[in-house]
């Protein structure tokens, strides 16, 4: 896949299938993570990778947190498609751009925080640290590596979304996930096969005008 291709054609994906990933594809694009821009080669990323077991523990971990508001996996599948008919209907009565899940309503809001801490059931759960004696660059670095992990993943086949809502509950992610004292968590991504069927995962890209947002000073 080209580059500039895969910049402009990756987006975030909010339903996927069950099919596993295989692991050797895992470390692949993990590698890709691991070859990221970071300030004086700090490489200040750590990357916790969940699958299987581990995964199902942290998710399951992650929806007890959040208390008794937290939906079965029937009422999530249920709302899920609820939320994926009504993204259906507003891209048939409004323009595709301004249609997104957070000017849905209620229901919408409650999918983007009960999925992404499912991470949105994909088979693979991604948790970034960092130690602490990190500083100066490090975010940035990281940022680039995340970037990566996408990238690399869209140019496989595979769909991600990059998910901050997850360290709503860094106490139960560090116990589950055995991280040391000494890292702080920064981000995560969930990974997996879209399902290009689901009306959720068919919404546009809005951007803000070129113009607005770039200036390049030529003289």
């Amino acid at each position: 896949m080209d580059t500039h291709e895969a910049l402009l054609n990756r987006r975030s994906i909010r339903k996927y299938l069950k099919e596993p990933v295989p692991k050797a594809l895992v470390e692949k694009i993990m590698t890709a993570a691991t070859w990221a821009p970071s300030g004086g080669n700090s490489q200040p990323w750590r990357f916790y990778v969940t699958m299987g077991a581990k995964r199902d523990e942290l998710i399951q971990a992650l929806i007890e947190a959040t208390g008794p508001d937290a939906p079965s996996v029937e009422a999530y599948d249920e709302m899920a498609e609820r939320v994926g008919k009504a993204v259906s209907e507003g891209l048939k009565q409004s323009d595709p751009a301004d249609v997104s899940l957070l000017k849905l309503g209620k229901e919408a809001a409650e999918l983007v925080r009960f999925g992404s801490i499912r991470f949105y059931q994909a088979p693979v759960a991604i948790i970034v640290a960092t130690p602490k004696t990190m500083g100066g660059s490090s975010s940035q670095s990281i940022g680039a590596a995340v970037q990566n992990v996408l990238l690399a993943a869209h140019a496989e086949g595979l769909a991600t979304c990059w998910l901050g809502m997850p360290l709503r509950y860094k106490d139960e992610i560090i116990e589950v996930l055995g991280i040391p004292e000494d890292e702080v968590l920064i981000t995560s991504i969930c990974l997996g096969y879209p399902d290009k069927e689901s009306s959720i995962n068919k919404m546009v890209r809005a951007r803000v005008p070129y113009e607005e947002t770039v200036q390049i000073f030529s003289e």
